[in-house]
């Protein structure tokens, strides 16, 4: 059974600031060195500015999912360290792997997730799926996940780079299967054109730098004629 959304927007007056200054911010997005970034929710619990992760309801959904999102990040953890291993054989890999941590640990990994579902819910941003923490096998928890289409993964938005705070994204293991390492040019003919702009604009959202080959895909589909 699907369980409905946390959405504590509708119960809480929210506050913007930069994650690294503590500034109040006038909104959601802000610009560093021309990239498009998420700045953090305070939400304003009995007159006390709190984090989401301090916010009542959200310890409560941390606390019943705790156990389940755990195993997810370990094995996400892992993933990315060992595709990171393999990329890396034979080709230049724009950045580092910027989740390692300490053994056991995931601290960096739940970070980035939590600053995700505070932007998106806890949805896949691409399909718009609710994310689903299940095993191949619920009753000895053993099993990876993988055939549950809308459980958690980590996907790269960029094929050459590295799994950076800019580059990852969570998505459903769907999404990431289906995209494999296609081109821009490749989506924008195999996937569904919802799936298609949504990951556009969170393209662009991160990589500004990236419109002009969006804006070249649009301009070959609006004059084929011109085409060689």
């Amino acid at each position: 059974m699907t369980r409905p959304s946390l959405n504590l927007a509708k119960i809480y007056k929210i506050q913007y600031v930069h994650p690294e200054t503590g500034e109040v911010l006038k909104s959601s997005r802000y610009l560093e060195k021309g990239v498009n970034k998420s700045a953090r929710r305070r939400y304003l619990v009995n007159g006390e500015w709190l984090f989401l992760r301090d916010v009542p309801e959200k310890r409560e959904w941390i606390k019943e999912n705790s156990s389940s999102l755990r195993g997810f990040f370990m094995d996400i953890k892992k993933k990315m360290k060992e595709k990171t291993r393999l990329m890396a054989k034979g080709r230049d890999l724009i950045g580092e792997n910027e989740f390692e941590d300490k053994f056991n640990c995931y601290d960096k990994l739940q970070a980035h997730y939590e600053e995700q579902v505070e932007r998106y819910g806890p949805i896949c941003p691409i399909t718009h799926m609710e994310f689903t923490f299940k095993r191949n096998n619920e009753q000895t928890g053993t099993g990876n996940g993988l055939l549950n289409v809308t459980n958690l993964s980590g996907d790269r938005l960029l094929n050459e780079q590295n799994y950076t705070k800019q580059n990852t994204l969570f998505t459903s293991v769907g999404w990431n299967l289906a995209r494999r390492n296609f081109s821009l040019k490749d989506m924008s003919l195999l996937m569904r054109e919802d799936y298609f702009k949504r990951y556009c604009k969170i393209l662009v959202e991160r990589f500004p730098d990236q419109r002009y080959k969006i804006n070249e895909l649009e301009n070959r589909a609006e004059h084929p004629q011109e085409r060689r």
